[in-house]
């Protein structure tokens, strides 16, 4: 079982994958992709209106692992009374100002933690609970740089455990630039780089003395700093008015503690691949 931390890349078109990587990206570069022809009435633009995304694709088991494990895309944004309510997965955010520059909301989260690992070695490790995480995320807009259709944002997210799991934070800082190539289809591109704590990473990428005795790996404690940095592409293409395709592909390397842990160097990998496809629907 993975933990939801593999891709902090959340920009762009997220599958969870999710990345790791900033809650309201996804949102600037979906909505975008209602048609420019789709003429919302009224009730629409005023009252309940957003995009559906399910889908499948692949990513590593756990953080920092070598197999891979299919799962589930679901991605839903949703816009009513000014607020949008965004769900990437596991994680649900609040954006208290979508249609402005400047966004911004909490946001709450669950990691699944890591237990019954498809490695069996990483398997005799500790087990790691289930995590509950809270926090937040800003972002910034900036639209038409380059083309009328383009839009590049800057964001951040910043998530605590508040279930004593690990008792750290985690977090990101990206970058998206998404752009219109024609009425349907839409490309993009997106960079992140992930932080966390010394709670965060050694429950994760550490090895206590009982789970190298179990493991045959070596005790390690892993301190906190930056943990990866991801890239990843993006697509989309409108069917119809408002059906549509969305796809992804990420990469994700991990660095300094994370990349260093036994865990990753003997039993995993550090460069994380993810990728994944779904349908969408606007209304």
């Amino acid at each position: 079982m993975r933990n939801r931390k593999d891709f902090p890349l959340t920009t762009g078109l997220m599958l969870a994958l999710t990345g790791c990587c900033a809650a309201p990206a996804l949102a600037a570069d979906l909505q975008a992709d209602v048609p420019e022809n789709v003429i919302l009435e009224d009730d629409e633009q005023e009252g309940f209106h957003g995009i559906i995304v399910l889908g499948g694709g692949v990513q590593p088991d756990f953080e920092g692992a070598a197999e891979y494990a299919a799962v589930p895309l679901l991605y839903a944004n949703l816009t009513a009374f000014g607020l949008g309510l965004e769900i990437e997965g596991p994680e649900v955010s609040l954006n208290l100002r979508p249609d402005a520059a400047f966004q911004f909301g909490p946001s709450i989260g669950y990691d699944m933690g890591r237990d019954g690992a498809s490695n069996k070695v990483v398997d005799r490790l500790d087990k790691i609970d289930a995590a509950f995480e809270v926090g937040g995320f800003a972002a910034y807009q900036f639209s038409s740089l380059l083309a009328q259709s383009d839009v590049f944002e800057i964001s951040a997210e910043l998530m605590a455990d508040v279930s004593g799991v690990h008792e750290g934070v985690s977090g990101s800082i990206g970058a998206s630039y998404m752009y219109g190539v024609t009425d349907r289809l839409r490309l993009g591109t997106e960079v992140a780089v992930g932080f966390a704590s010394d709670g965060y990473m050694d429950t994760y990428f550490g090895v206590t003395s009982g789970g190298a005795a179990r493991s045959g790996l070596q005790s390690y404690t892993a301190g906190g700093g930056v943990k990866d940095v991801s890239l990843g592409a993006t697509a989309s293409f409108n069917v119809t008015e408002r059906w549509g395709i969305v796809g992804k592909v990420g990469y994700s390397r991990l660095l300094g503690d994370a990349a260093d842990s036994p865990i990753v160097k003997k039993e995993g990998s550090a460069d994380q691949f993810s990728g994944g496809i779904g349908i969408s629907y606007s209304f």
